[in-house]
Order: C-alpha cells, then structure tokens, then sequence
C-alpha cells in the first residue's frame, strides 16, 4: 500500500514539474525529490516514473535538457548521493528518441547510453584476464558457486588506501570469505607492475593486475575517473552492482543476497535496485 501511494506522489510530482515549469526550465529542488521518491520505488515503478518524466517534459524543451544533464550529472556520477545507473539509463534511452534533441544534440546520449549498458546490472559480466604474483594467470568469470566482489582500485589512490583499509576490517565480508560464499578480488588496472607487486592484501583476497590493459586500451569496463569502485557478482556471473564506491552499500546488498530466499539472479538485481 505504501509503495502505491509513494508512486501516485511521484507521479504528480512529474505532472507538476511539466506544467509549472513549462518554457522556463525546471524546478531542480521538485526533480531532486521526485527522484529520490523514485529510487524507494519497485524496479519497475522507478523506470516508468522516469520515462514518463522525460515524456512529460516533451513540451518543455529548456526544462528537458535541463533534467537530461541533471540526470548525467548526479544520477550517472558514482560518486553523487543519488547515483543510480538503471534510472540514468532510462533517461538516456528516452533522449535518444526524443524529438526535443536535435540529431546532433543526441551523439551524447547515445555515447553515454553505450557506455552505461556495458556489463549492465542484470546482464552477464565481461571477462577480464588477470594475473597474480605468482605469475598465474585468472579469469574474473572463472565458474563457481561463489559470489564475486571486485575491488577495482589503484595501489596510488588516497581514496583507495581508506576503502582497503575499511574492506580489510569488514566483519560482514571476511564472515562471508570464511563460508566461501563470497570471493574478494582487488583488481589493478593500471600500468606500473611494480607499484602492483608491493601492494599487500590479506591472504583471503586475490591481488590481479590487468596485464594486458583490456580495461583501459579494449574499453570492456566503464569505469569513472575516480577509484576505488566495487563490482558484485552472482555466482553465473550476473552483475548485481556496478561502479559502487560505497562499502557500506555493499555491505548491505551482501545481507540483502544472503538473506534472500529467491537465488534467481535477475531478481536479486532488482532486489538491490534500492
């Protein structure tokens, strides 16, 4: 019952920013809120809401380009509060066929829309071929029954420093290493192997190196300007979570996997929708 009549808010909250807005721009407190009431909505609810927000603003050209480089600037930023990937797409997806936007106007969004869907939650993760210290050479989508965390990080980051730190003490991801449900992987995607070779882990996650820089030079993985940022994996290798810079999150989608009594991966991506 909640999760209806936060919907129906929502939803008029869309039809005020059209009407009130119109010509003029939009109303950037009222688009903060509407998406924020979105993301505590069903998958599903959340992706109409924001499609028919783009729709409703189809008469509104300023207040549409508006949205469209709010939605790049705080839905499809890592880093924001409000970052959420599949909304951010479904604001791509709309732009990219809307008439608002000039054809050239659209290059953008469709540039960004194709680097969002690469290894998009819900969808089978590319592989990554990496090597450890003792020269042994790994795949990141080796088959198991484990889940995979991937801490995509660089050895020279500040940032990277405080989240290792943090990861290292997690109670929530050892227990989970302990059980062997779970398999930490810190992946190093840069070019100085001997920055990569002094980095110490604990001996329950994997230290890899992208040798071949398939990250980088055959652009696989989507990665933003900063690090560290985390991946999680089903056990088939469905992503769950992409480009999360925070390890409480994780922590939490990790008590949300583990608690869940539907495995289907698909259904556990939506699960952590919010």
């Amino acid at each position: 019952m909640m999760k209806k009549l936060i919907f129906s808010a929502v939803l008029a909250i869309a039809s005020c920013l059209s009407g009130s807005a119109q010509f003029y721009g939009i109303d950037v407190d009222k688009l903060t809120m509407l998406v924020q009431q979105a993301s505590k909505l069903p998958y599903d609810n959340a992706m109409l809401v924001m499609t028919s927000t783009m729709n409703a603003l189809n008469d509104n050209p300023q207040g549409y380009r508006k949205a469209l480089e709010f939605a790049e600037t705080r839905l499809g930023n890592p880093a924001d509060s409000m970052h959420n990937e599949e909304m951010y797409i479904a604001c791509l997806e709309q732009a990219t066929k809307s008439f608002v936007l000039s054809n050239n106007e659209k290059d953008r969004p469709r540039l960004l829309l194709s680097m969002a869907q690469k290894n998009r939650i819900g969808t089978v993760a590319a592989d990554i071929e990496y090597v450890t210290l003792d020269g042994k050479t790994h795949h990141l989508t080796e088959p198991g029954e484990q889940y995979t965390l991937v801490y995509f990080n660089d050895p020279d980051c500040d940032a990277c420093h405080k989240v290792k730190a943090n990861l290292e003490q997690s109670a929530t991801v050892k227990d989970l290493v302990n059980q062997k449900l779970l398999k930490v992987v810190a992946l190093y995607s840069g070019t100085n192997q001997k920055l990569w070779k002094k980095t110490t882990y604990p001996t329950w996650m994997v230290n890899g190196w992208d040798k071949k820089q398939a990250i980088e030079n055959d652009g696989i993985y989507a990665m933003p300007a900063t690090l560290p940022v985390f991946y999680l994996l089903a056990p088939d290798n469905t992503v769950l979570m992409k480009n999360e810079p925070s390890l409480k999150r994780i922590e939490s989608a990790l008590g949300k996997v583990m608690t869940s009594s539907d495995k289907n991966p698909k259904s556990l991506a939506k699960l952590l929708f919010n």
